[in-house]
């Protein structure tokens, strides 16, 4: 298919990162939540946990959820923790909202 030539679709934008500094990682999340209105540090802590004990999973979806793209309408959204030891965890599927699990090794 050449430029153009395509009125619609769906195409898979893949991202792999590797957590260095967990606390660097929710101090920027815990920002991010709290620069949304109404957002209390209370409701950061319900969402993305403590620094001290922080969901890796929800502090990157935090930093990493799509902004709205012209048009295009947003399929799916995951965060997968490939952590072969885990168990699933809890799938969430809210409207633009990201669905989290843990891969299966």
């Amino acid at each position: 298919m050449g430029y153009g030539s395509v009125a619609s679709g769906s195409f898979t934008v893949s991202l792999t990162l590797k957590v260095e500094d967990a606390r660097a990682l929710w101090a920027a999340a815990a920002d991010r939540a709290l620069a949304a209105p109404g957002m209390t540090l209370a409701d950061v802590l319900d969402t993305i946990g403590p620094r001290e004990d922080p969901s890796i999973a929800e502090c990157i979806a935090m930093l990493t959820a799509p902004a709205a793209l012209p048009g295009c309408a947003l399929d799916a959204y995951e965060v997968i923790e490939a952590d072969a030891g885990l168990a699933p965890v809890q799938i969430i599927q809210l409207p633009t909202q990201p669905v989290l699990r843990a891969a299966h090794a």
